[in-house]
């Protein structure tokens, strides 16, 4: 390598390598047990995850622990782990390169110290051919990055393709820290902590005070700090040498000083120490979100260990649950029987429910609960827990029914459903005697007091009380009196008001006039509306919605609701149309946004107008989809 040419392009060669553990250190400044946990692993809550190292004074890993050699304190409650499992891991490797002068210093066969340095990175790689466990990383200053590889042979012809210029003065920190950020990272491979080797020619004045800022950088992110330092021998015990021994160090790492002479170590030596971790899970008692403080207490003869605290942030929500297509009316038909008892079916009635986890933590569900009128009818303490066989057996007329559920999940959480009312209607023309006769009682009664005045008219016309033509001159007689005292005029005004008010007199029954609505939005939860949300009874043809009184058929009371928010159309063919009128919010139907044209709405549809959600229920479906159980946030 000719160093002129070429002076100035690189200041500094640093070679950094970021692994996940720590590596085997001679010289450790650390005193005492060290113990760390990694960040949580909350996907499966209550069930949290986390790997533990615990490392003896001289750097090894803490062999032989078990269940009841570990706690997990959860903000302050010591709780017992589950499972305590020793596992071997892969590392995440990091390279960063910033040549220097003593760099370019070569041996009587005119091998340069990073020559050598270069070859013993490459046979290590090269050794770890085929291997895709670790995560490597090369950075050099002023030349090639590549950053979080999978193959040991791409990380080594990156490597190959650099050579310094000798011209460098070095070291350069900058590398230090631009490493250090990739250790910062998101590790693709749970259970890593990180080290740093690091190899540099050594620094031309006093640098402690930087040194410091790196070292509690690399302690804060569980860093580990190797250095090999490339000078002369008699560099060695310089002031400045002993500030990088001490950077390394302060870490938990160690430093090698290389003059040309001595045997490179592999990297594996250091990395075979790190590939230990513990896995550990323990059930979590938190039934609240919030954030939270967790660490680990390990007890080793008689030693209490201790793990840095670690915040954790939870949300925690109940269970949702809901009814899937429920029938807005039920028919029950009395068979062609007059004997008694009368059986009418349906007897039962099957209901499909719908539980998710909002909380995107699904959780083993404890029972759930029908609630029918606001009276405890059914409980399930097993599987199915979606569905509900429903006793309708004791309704024998009709009536309109509110059934609840309720579903606990194994926190003991309690979620709640909106109220649903379900129509019971008992109908066929083969009712018993005594039934039809309470039904038909009052035109019964009309008949019976007819049928006795006639016979009381025949009694007295037979018997001579009466004459056949006494009636018409009962009406004879008393016509003529009243033309004899009144005008024409005024004796009929009398007698049309005396007809009239003879005939307002007669009560006629007139049934309910109602209009059953053809289809329904059936509210989901009142949880984010200001007061509750009402169904929407769909009986017009064209139906407004929004949050104006003025401009609106059906008013909203959110703030997530528009002046006029969206309409409902019927379609020539029976069908309804649901379009958004330009809202901020947005129209949804199951969770996907109202497109310009419109969306066809079909039976059991969830429809969100802004953040209100409601189910879309027709009166007579042409057709019901499947319900199905669907977990949200798994795979």
């Amino acid at each position: 390598m000719s160093p002129a040419p070429l002076r100035g392009k690189f200041s500094l060669i640093w070679i950094t390598i970021l692994v996940t553990g720590v590596f085997h250190s001679p010289v450790n400044a650390q005193e005492g047990y060290q113990a760390r946990l990694a960040p949580a692993n909350t996907e499966d809550f209550p069930e949290i995850r986390s790997y533990l190292d615990v490392r003896s004074p001289t750097g090894e890993f803490l062999h032989g622990l078990e269940l009841h050699n570990v706690y997990i304190f959860e903000n302050g409650t010591q709780l017992p782990l589950q499972e305590l499992q020793p596992i071997r891991t892969g590392v995440q490797i990091v390279v960063a390169i910033s040549p220097g002068q003593a760099f370019d210093i070569r041996d009587v066969q005119g091998i340069s110290r990073y020559e050598y340095l270069a070859q013993a990175l490459q046979d290590w790689a090269l050794a770890r051919q085929g291997s895709t466990i670790d995560d490597l990383s090369l950075i050099v200053s002023d030349g090639p990055e590549v950053t979080h590889v999978g193959a040991y042979e791409r990380w080594a012809e990156s490597l190959r393709s650099f050579e310094p210029t000798g011209e460098e003065t070095g070291p350069d920190f900058d590398v230090l820290t631009r490493a250090l950020d990739v250790a910062a990272d998101p590790n693709p491979n749970p259970g890593t902590s990180g080290a740093v080797l690091f190899v540099t020619p050594l620094p031309s004045q006093d640098l402690s005070l930087g040194m410091q800022s790196l070292a509690a950088r690399a302690n804060q992110q569980g860093v580990k700090i190797f250095i090999w330092l490339v000078a002369s021998s008699e560099q060695f015990v310089t002031p400045e040498a002993e500030q990088m021994r001490q950077l390394a160090e302060q870490t938990g790492g160690e430093l090698f000083a290389y003059s040309g002479q001595e045997n490179i170590p592999s990297p594996e030596e250091f990395l075979e120490n790190l590939r230990d971790t513990y896995l550990l899970s323990y059930d979590s008692q938190l039934t609240n979100s919030g954030l939270y403080e967790i660490n680990a207490e390990v007890n080793h003869q008689g030693q209490k260990i201790t793990t840095p605290i670690q915040e954790i942030e939870l949300e925690i929500l109940p269970a949702s649950i809901t009814f899937v297509s429920p029938p807005i009316e039920i028919e029950r038909i009395r068979p062609e029987q007059e004997s008694e008892p009368v059986d009418i079916t349906p007897g039962t009635q099957p209901l499909d429910l719908l539980i998710e986890f909002p909380d995107g933590h699904p959780r083993p569900i404890v029972k759930t609960s029908l609630y029918v009128d606001g009276v405890l009818e059914e409980v399930n303490r097993g599987e199915p827990f979606d569905r509900f066989i429903w006793d309708i057996s004791g309704f024998t007329t009709n009536g309109e029914h509110s059934l609840v559920l309720e579903v606990e999940d194994n926190l003991g959480l309690i979620g709640r459903s909106v109220e649903t009312s379900i129509s019971v209607n008992v109908i066929g023309a083969d009712e018993s005697i005594w039934i039809r006769i309470s039904e038909n009682r009052l035109a019964l009664t009309g008949l019976l007091v007819a049928a006795s005045g006639a016979i009381i008219l025949l009694v007295l016309v037979l018997g001579g009380r009466l004459q056949p033509g006494f009636l018409r001159e009962w009406r004879r007689r008393r016509k003529s009196n009243a033309s004899m005292t009144q005008p024409v005029a005024e004796n009929h005004q009398v007698v049309q008001q005396s007809r009239t008010s003879w005939i307002n007199r007669i009560q006629w029954k007139r049934g309910p006039i109602t209009t059953k609505p053809s289809a329904q939005f059936i509210p989901l939860t009142d949880s984010f509306s200001d007061e509750n949300q009402p169904p929407i009874a769909i009986i017009k043809d064209r139906v407004i919605i929004g949050r104006d009184e003025m401009k609106v058929d059906q008013v909203l009371r959110d703030l997530s609701v528009e002046g006029v928010h969206a309409h409902l159309e019927r379609e020539p063919g029976g069908s309804y149309r649901l379009s958004d009128e330009g809202s901020t919010a947005g129209t949804w139907v199951n969770y996907q946004p109202v497109p310009e044209s419109g969306h066809i709405l079909e039976h059991g549809d969830l429809v969100h107008f802004g953040r209100i959600g409601y189910r879309f229920i027709l009166r007579n479906p042409k057709h019901v989809r499947k319900p199905v159980l669907r977990y949200l946030n798994q795979a």
